[in-house]
């Protein structure tokens, strides 16, 4: 392979292992990067060669890199920064076009989509920050203020910024990145015959799947642990698909989680949805119509959806009553199903019968951190857990955080013991590494055949190891039959630990 950049080295470590060696066919090429966009980025190129494969993910990292540049709501050097911090300013190509195409879906979601609502949302910011209550009269003023014109000179790509109005492209900048990607991808390598851009979850598919059925799209709910199957699959072609909801980027206000996303009507975070997904043509305008459909009553978001050709909805409310387009059920693959009795369970002896009901609707729940490590340059770590029983016999392994193969054996407490007998858990499960923060992985009381565990003492193992850091492993032990409520000091690459275990709810 010829000499790659360092950014594009360590994300393909693993490609050649997940691509077959011949190039007769187009085939699948996986890659994925951390910290992109202050997310994750996972590709995946249908190409006949890696060299093809390496070709479009260089033009599309590259584009994602440029208009970072461009449209960041987070860099003070980005060039949305500098148009916040004047009146009258000559614009890119790509952020006129996207400020314009708010404008447009402003108008047509009638106001719930508003790229204007900046000003808000730096004040909730600064609540969360201070820990203090918001300041109501400002808010209201911040938001009567967002009511202004924007003033576009289409000529000379002039944009007039009213004078207390802040912007803010978060609902659509990365959705236009992602198809800009696309476009980027298939220019630079002709001979690609599909791909998959995916930046944290909101995503666009062309051309040739892996399958021949066409793409498979997961969608996770809103508040599943960190190792949950995603509850439905969509399956879907030359589309794009992007989610807006609670979750991680939930706002802290006083110590209650509030919606990052606001009211354009109020400035207040929405609290009637808490999860819209959205099928479209292109990634900027499922990326927009996610956000305003947070913001809409649901019946009136699925009008709107059966409205606009290509789009397909499924609007969640908070009471967790779910709305969909009229055609979503076209697009669902699979929903998840009650887990199924095993029927070698019928045959089962009086004793191990006894022994499975004793241990049914049991359920564990831990929680992680990701501790912040100042490290430059920082790499989040690998992260594993799993559950043995008294006598070091796995039970489960029901975490594995890090797709790069060469770096999941620095987890060698769980790579020595069990992970090198059984490699195909690591293409079956793991998952991307973790930005800092608090996560939760999830246990049912089963072992890895799908059978429910006899009661007993058992013990829960977690452990992580970062590139360039350290190494750290805890355990804590559970009683499956029992409750109870467990926790574990910080201990340098793993941040505190809490458990809870009992009957299932």
């Amino acid at each position: 392979m010829r000499s790659l950049p360092s950014w594009l080295a360590a994300g393909v470590a693993g490609a050649a292992l997940l691509a077959p060696a011949t190039a007769a066919h187009a085939a699948p090429y996986r890659f994925h990067f951390d910290h992109v966009l202050g997310t994750s980025l996972d590709v995946t190129a249908m190409a006949g060669n890696e060299a093809a494969a390496l070709t479009a993910l260089t033009a599309a990292k590259a584009e994602i890199t440029r208009l970072e540049g461009l449209l960041s709501a987070w860099r003070p050097d980005a060039e949305l920064a500098r148009l916040n911090e004047g009146e009258t300013t000559q614009v890119s190509p790509e952020l006129y076009e996207v400020l314009t195409r708010c404008e447009a879906w402003r108008q047509t979601t009638g106001g719930a989509f508003d790229c204007r609502m900046g000003g808000p949302l730096q004040l909730w910011r600064g609540a969360e920050a201070t820990g203090e209550a918001i300041d109501r009269d400002a808010l209201r003023t911040s938001v009567s203020t967002a009511q202004s014109d924007i003033g576009f000179e289409p000529g000379e790509r002039q944009v007039r910024r009213p004078d207390g109005v802040r912007l803010t492209i978060d609902g659509m900048a990365k959705g236009y990145i992602i198809d800009a990607a696309m476009r980027a991808a298939k220019r630079a390598s002709p001979s690609l015959a599909g791909m998959m851009i995916d930046i944290g979850g909101d995503l666009r598919c062309w051309g040739r799947a892996p399958e021949a059925a066409g793409w498979r799209v997961g969608v996770a709910a809103t508040g599943d642990a960190d190792n949950a199957s995603p509850p439905l699959l969509l399956r879907i072609a030359d589309r794009a698909v992007a989610s807006s909801g609670r979750g991680q980027r939930d706002l802290a206000i006083q110590g209650c989680a509030a919606s990052y996303t606001l009211s354009p009507d109020s400035g207040a975070p929405v609290e009637g949805v808490t999860r819209a997904v959205v099928v479209a043509r292109s990634a900027a305008d499922a990326d927009a119509l996610a956000t305003a459909f947070m913001a809409m009553e649901p019946r009136q978001a699925l009008a709107l959806a059966n409205r606009l050709d290509g789009v397909e909805a499924l609007v969640t409310r908070a009471d967790g009553v779910q709305y969909a387009s009229d055609a979503w059920s076209a697009a669902v693959e699979q929903a998840r199903q009650p887990h199924l009795v095993p029927a070698s369970l019928t045959t089962m002896v009086a004793g191990e019968a006894a022994a499975a009901g004793a241990a049914r609707g049991f359920e564990l729940d831990l929680t992680y951190q990701v501790p912040k490590i100042e490290a430059d340059p920082y790499h989040a770590p690998y992260v594993v857990a799993w559950i043995t029983d008294a006598d070091h016999k796995l039970m489960r392994t029901i975490l594995l955080l890090g797709q790069k193969p060469r770096w999941v054996p620095e987890n060698y407490v769980w790579w020595r013991r069990y992970g090198r007998e059984t490699p195909n858990v690591v293409d079956a499960m793991a998952k991307p590494t973790r930005l800092p923060g608090r996560y939760t992985a999830h246990w049912d009381g089963k072992d890895e055949a799908g059978h429910l565990v006899a009661p007993g003492r058992y013990i829960v193992h977690i452990e992580a190891s970062r590139e360039k850091g350290g190494h750290s492993y805890e355990t804590l032990d559970i009683e499956v039959g029992g409750s109870g409520v467990k926790s574990s000091p910080a201990k340098d690459e793993l941040g505190a630990l809490d458990l809870r275990y009992g009957p299932a709810k």
